[in-house]
């Protein structure tokens, strides 16, 4: 069973409890502290991952709408106050839940049930947001390239080999189609017979460039634009 960490923030001990207990009816969910200084909750916040925070917004110090603001990671936060006043705010914080004091179970449920739904939409954003590649042909099967894989891609006459990491691929293909291709990608044409992803170059000179261990040949034709990006990318 998945487990989702909380921590509970109230400078009144009844209003915790009255969580404490709540949330007990969750297996899934583990309590891993409770805070009646506001100012202690933020630190330990800032220094721990925690999936949930119940807080209060009316406390000394540091209030909830600050500690919101100012938490710097991607916690998701429920507020539980007895005003009403704030709801506008804390939802343009794009906070998961306004609950009002004195709270009911059933109501719980229901900010139990949004939070579910808001990490079951952040997980599938995270699946469809796949890596870029494409496909190339091997005789008679289609293989899948991920561009954040090739260190370089070598022209053979009738062939482009695209070199990824200790394995590599025949492409009937020809560098200029390859180099087209992978022109928003942020690799370089730096000899007749090379390209390259500039991002994993580690050493350069006017003659090679060094990528995992490869030392690929820059051509004279083309050391002057690569000259340039580096020239423009140093420190």
């Amino acid at each position: 069973m998945k487990k989702y960490t909380v921590i509970i923030i109230d400078d009144e001990p009844l209003a915790i409890d009255i969580l404490v207990h709540y949330l007990n009816r969750f297996p899934e969910f583990e309590i891993i502290k409770t805070f009646t200084d506001a100012v202690e909750a933020f630190k330990y916040l800032n220094n721990h991952s925690i999936d949930i925070v119940f807080t209060d917004i009316a406390m000394p110090q540091i209030s909830g709408i600050e500690m919101v603001k100012l938490t710097q990671n991607n916690t998701q936060f429920v507020m539980v106050t007895s005003y009403s006043n704030h709801a506008i705010e804390s939802f343009e914080l794009n906070v998961t839940d306004y609950l009002l004091k004195p709270l009911s179970f059933e109501r719980f449920s229901k900010t139990i049930e949004r939070f579910k739904s808001n990490i079951q939409s952040v997980n599938s954003n995270e699946k469809t947001q796949e890596k870029p590649s494409f496909f190339i042909k091997e005789g008679d099967e289609f293989v899948k390239v991920f561009v954040e894989d090739i260190d370089y891609i070598e022209g053979m006459k009738d062939y482009a080999k695209i070199v990824c990491g200790k394995n590599y691929y025949l492409a009937l293909k020809t560098l200029k189609s390859i180099e087209e291709k992978l022109s928003t990608s942020n690799f370089m044409r730096i000899h007749k017979s090379f390209i390259i992803p500039l991002k994993k170059v580690s050493q350069y000179n006017s003659k090679c460039v060094l990528i995992n261990s490869h030392e690929i040949p820059v051509g004279n034709s083309y050391r002057n634009q690569l000259k340039e990006y580096f020239e423009e990318n140093k420190f």
